[in-house]
């Protein structure tokens, strides 16, 4: 799906979104971005495969083919 049908799920169920590029069977932690409409904007969560957190950081910056990939997913 493409970002903004992602986003509006996520923010309907406030959860997170991933693209399936970067979080895959073969990504060594997982990557979350949780869109929001605060000054904080998009907060990006790194979680061990556990699902531990082990860090976040606010102001998610989309580069120009995250924009435009269709591999976007929304994380219940």
């Amino acid at each position: 799906m493409f970002i903004h049908e992602a986003i509006k799920k996520a923010m309907e169920k406030k959860s997170f979104i991933s693209r399936k590029s970067i979080d895959n069977d073969y990504s060594f932690r997982l990557t979350r971005i949780k869109p929001t409409n605060s000054y904080a904007n998009c907060i990006v969560y790194t979680f061990e495969k556990d699902g531990k957190e082990i860090s976040h950081c606010k102001n998610w910056n989309p580069s120009a083919e995250d924009l435009i990939a269709d591999d976007w997913v929304w994380i219940d």
